[in-house]
């Protein structure tokens, strides 16, 4: 019996110099992961992310954007620092932004403003009356139709849109910029459904 106890004390011993063993290695093991992570926490930076969708043309509230850390990597260029986050609310989408997206350079532009000279005038536009995907910052002519002379076009003048909103019905709530010797009319031609917008590039209005 006595030599089954110290052989059975033996075995225990190594069980648990075999486990102080494992502990250790256990010990160095998380050492190295730790050093590890905070490594890797060293290289990455802060950025601009997309927090909710964002439609081609709608301005970018602060609550659309919010911060994300992402692995520095020199090779990805055109990404927005986070303290730069405040310089994007107020901007126009110029893609539709999804969800989880990071900010890069070339997804918004700068808001419409009124150039010296311009007055704003504000219009209803039923289906029909404009081209489909007209949005905030699109350059357009403004045109009166006369439905009693089988729709000849009559006065046309060039005009930037500064706001537009879809309605329930399809029709289009706009704002738009006009230069201030036509911006009566252009009321006029809104306030009697008389008005159109037509389509054009801001490429060719220059």
């Amino acid at each position: 019996m006595a030599e089954v106890s110290r052989t059975t004390g033996r075995v225990h011993s190594r069980l648990r110099t075999q486990w102080l063993a494992l502990g250790a290695a256990l010990v160095v093991l998380a050492g190295v992961l730790v050093a590890w992570a905070l490594s890797q926490a060293a290289d990455r930076v802060q950025v601009v992310q997309v927090a909710r969708g964002v439609e081609a043309g709608d301005v970018i509230a602060a609550a659309d954007l919010t911060v994300a850390g992402v692995a520095y990597d020199a090779a990805v260029e055109g990404l927005v620092p986070s303290g730069s986050l405040d310089a994007l609310v107020g901007r126009v989408a110029s893609i539709d932004l999804q969800t989880g997206a990071l900010m890069q350079v070339g997804m918004w532009r700068d808001a419409p403003q009124l150039l010296p000279g311009e007055e704003t005038v504000g219009a209803l536009l039923h289906v029909g009356r404009f081209p489909v995907g007209l949005a905030r910052g699109d350059v357009a002519i403004a045109a009166s139709i006369d439905a009693t002379a089988d729709g000849a076009v009559g006065f046309t003048v060039e005009v930037r849109v500064i706001d537009a909103e879809a309605g329930a019905d399809g029709e289009l709530s706009v704002t738009i910029a006009v230069p201030a010797a036509q911006s009566i009319a252009v009321a006029r031609l809104s306030a009697t459904d008389q008005l159109v917008l037509v389509g054009r590039s801001t490429a060719a209005s220059g």
